[in-house]
């Protein structure tokens, strides 16, 4: 199963979420402005605006940060952790070691995962280190420029929406197919899918289990690995490409780990997964003599190595894919976080947590696992 080529609806990434959906993925959702403060008053309103209009929270200097018993740098850096969104718009004062408060937000931004949205006001100079860090970045993102404040307003808002499509809509695995659902209905015996493909060879691959009436076929979806049938699915082509499929699936019985629970030479089952997913994905060498032969590496993104698939697909569908394989083998109870940054030179940077299960219902929650390192292949 792991090894299956996977079909997956590649289409499905560019579908836009409705205003309310929008509303609903922003609210709470904390968005650092990153700029120069003093010079640029009409841009920071202009983006300001522009995260108030999609339903966020801006995280700005001057209005949230301010007035705290910490340095400046203290409280910017802060203000970064405590976001999911950060929106640059280059320009910036130095600090004390020669880089600018921008610099050092956006390497903060960086190392914490948070989703970027980078803009470049064209023709502006920049000094050494402002240049070096505008170079840098462009290297490794898309950047935007701007022509004027509504300008920049438009931009900024057209890509929170577009972030709050990609993570909106949930994507699903059946078997080799993966797609995205619109809505999924999950009692733990019988699930069932209403979703809009948007790919033929994903339908006639959804077709062909259900006319064969599969069974023993993997299923994901946020938060849920299961094995399941594939009992009935309804279909409305709307188009040469357009398929609005409703599926239903039983639920079979689920086959964990035999590592859960266990321990070897004193090592707990936890800590050998945790080494055995590190060895998978990165290719280390942490698995040893004593673990080897009840562990091996296991590699949860092995079948989108080589695939080539865009950021906008990769990341949610590599997100899918490593908690399937944590919660179908009992690595995981569930996955806190997983975030897959952008390539660069062939490499990515992944991060991810999870907490185990916990083997009896009585004893305390047990400590939580991460792992962080780089991937190649992506």
């Amino acid at each position: 199963m792991d090894n299956e080529s996977l079909l997956i609806d590649l289409r499905s990434a560019s579908l836009p979420a409705s205003d309310s959906d929008i509303h609903t993925w922003a609210s709470g959702r904390r968005v650092f402005v990153s700029s120069l403060i003093t010079d640029m008053p009409d841009e920071r309103k202009a983006v300001r605006e522009a995260i108030e209009d999609v339903g966020a929270s801006p995280v700005m200097f001057e209005e949230e940060l301010g007035a705290q018993d910490i340095s400046a740098e203290q409280a910017y850096l802060t203000g970064v952790r405590s976001s999911m969104v950060y929106v640059g718009v280059w320009g910036g004062v130095r600090m004390a070691d020669g880089y600018s408060a921008t610099h050092a937000e956006f390497l903060e931004s960086e190392r914490h995962g948070l989703r970027l949205c980078l803009f470049v006001h064209e023709g502006d100079g920049f000094d050494g280190p402002q240049r070096d860090l505008i170079q840098g970045a462009q290297n490794l993102y898309t950047t935007s420029t701007w022509s004027d404040p509504n300008d920049l307003r438009r931009r900024v808002r057209r890509r929170l929406e577009e972030l709050a499509a990609e993570e909106l809509a949930p994507w699903v695995r059946i078997g080799r197919a993966i797609f995205r659902a619109r809505e999924i209905t999950n009692d733990g015996r019988t699930v069932t899918i209403d979703a809009s493909v948007h790919s033929n060879t994903v339908h006639a691959e959804l077709l062909r289990l259900r006319d064969t009436r599969a069974g023993g076929i993997s299923f994901a979806a946020p938060g849920s690995a299961q094995t399941v049938q594939v009992e009935t699915l309804s279909t409305r082509t709307t188009s040469t490409i357009g398929h609005q499929e409703g599926l239903t699936l039983t639920v079979q019985d689920n086959r964990g780990s035999m590592m859960r629970g266990m321990s070897v030479n004193g090592i707990p089952a936890a800590e050998i997964n945790r080494l055995a997913l590190s060895d998978g994905l990165f290719g280390t060498a942490l698995l040893s003599a004593r673990t080897q032969f009840l562990a091996k590496p296991v590699d949860p993104l092995g079948p989108l190595r080589g695939t080539g698939v865009d950021d906008a697909v990769l990341r949610p569908v590599a997100r899918l894919l490593f908690e399937e394989r944590l919660l179908r083998d009992q690595i995981a109870s569930r996955v806190d976080s997983f975030t897959l940054d952008p390539s660069h030179q062939g490499t990515r940077r992944l991060r991810a947590s999870w907490m185990p299960p916990a083997v009896y219902v009585n004893e305390p929650e047990p400590a939580a696992q991460s792992i962080e390192g780089d991937i190649t292949g992506l």
